[in-house]
């Protein structure tokens, strides 16, 4: 099998002694077999992908009715063989020297185990790498380690570094915060407006959508106080700031916390867009007087683009200002 974690999402699925498992029973087989996945941006391709994988190879029967992501994923699967007939156990592989610390894992993953056998293929005399770069020729995924490293990995096993993209920054003033806004049009707006009294706000960053997940490691090297962020209401648009957040703590940056005023502005000022059924997962991210309006939008299929938040908007009262203090 070639989609990562699909040979253990199988014996994962069997060992549940079930022949049919609901998509969130799916989804717990999924991050159990291929930790890496938890919290990834690509998580749900992945797992679609193993699904396919699995179909292909007569182990499992998706459901016909999907929900509404991208890729769709099937609201169940069955299982094609005796649910209750035991795993074939695995063949005891030894522990490479630097990965003592997979001895006390309950079941190490695939990934674990294909690093494992890449250290004792002679990986221990590669030179560092992108990490991607090392993903893609461990595993076959270049994005298998994006969501993070699976214990015991670490960078110095992998010999590979992570690449930060350079973070496009506006300087505004003298203030510690840094503000991150999702697309190139609001931050020309903002910037504009923060100019002329940029109170705490020292500098507007470009997030580029996504590739902020990954820019912001790039403020490593001077790091500022406080890094708040502004993008769209949807799906994505707080997956990106979750996700770049939980980077920026692991490598000891201030977390990335919501420009509050702006997200108010915006479900004030916003205008419902047609959007796929949304995750309500990254919604905890947000501010808690924010989540309730923000899961009601997302359950009514909707989206708001933070371009409603403009020059209009921002000139008409100082409110959006709120959460931009380092506090």
């Amino acid at each position: 099998m070639t989609a990562p974690g699909a040979r253990d999402l199988a014996e994962l699925l069997r060992a549940t002694g079930r022949t049919r498992i609901d998509r969130a029973g799916l989804w717990r087989a999924f991050t159990e077999a291929l930790p890496s996945a938890q919290g990834s941006v690509d998580a749900r391709r992945m797992l679609a992908e193993a699904v396919a994988e699995l179909e292909a190879e007569g182990v499992l029967v998706p459901s016909k009715a999907t929900d509404d992501g991208t890729p769709p994923l099937p609201r169940s699967v069955r299982l094609t063989r005796p649910a209750a007939a035991p795993a074939r156990p695995r063949a005891v592989e030894p522990w490479h020297p630097e990965m003592r610390g997979a001895d006390g894992l309950r079941s190490p993953s695939e990934v674990v185990r294909q690093v494992n056998r890449w250290l004792f293929a002679g990986g221990t005399g590669a030179e560092v790498v992108p990490l991607r770069e090392r993903a893609l020729e461990i595993t076959g995924d270049e994005k298998a380690f994006d969501a993070g490293l699976p214990a015991p990995l670490t960078l110095a096993i992998l010999r590979a570094a992570r690449v930060a993209l350079p973070l496009h920054r506006e300087p505004v003033g003298d203030g510690p915060v840094l503000l991150v806004v999702e697309n190139a049009d609001t931050v020309h707006s903002l910037t504009r407006a923060l100019r002329a009294e940029p109170g705490p706000v020292g500098a507007v960053a470009w997030g580029a959508g996504n590739a902020f997940t990954s820019s912001v490691l790039s403020l490593v090297d001077g790091p500022p106080a406080a890094i708040r962020y502004f993008g769209d209401l949807d799906a994505a648009g707080l997956r990106i700031p979750a996700r770049a957040s939980a980077l920026a703590v692991a490598d000891g940056l201030p977390p990335v916390r919501p420009a509050t005023g702006l997200y108010r502005e915006l479900l004030e000022h916003g205008r419902p867009a047609p959007a796929p059924t949304a995750d309500h997962s990254d919604v905890d991210w947000l501010d808690p007087g924010l989540r309730g309006p923000v899961r009601e939008l997302f359950a009514a299929g909707h989206r708001l683009a933070q371009e409603a938040v403009g020059r209009r908007v921002l000139a008409a009262d100082r409110g959006w200002r709120a959460g931009l203090d380092p506090a």
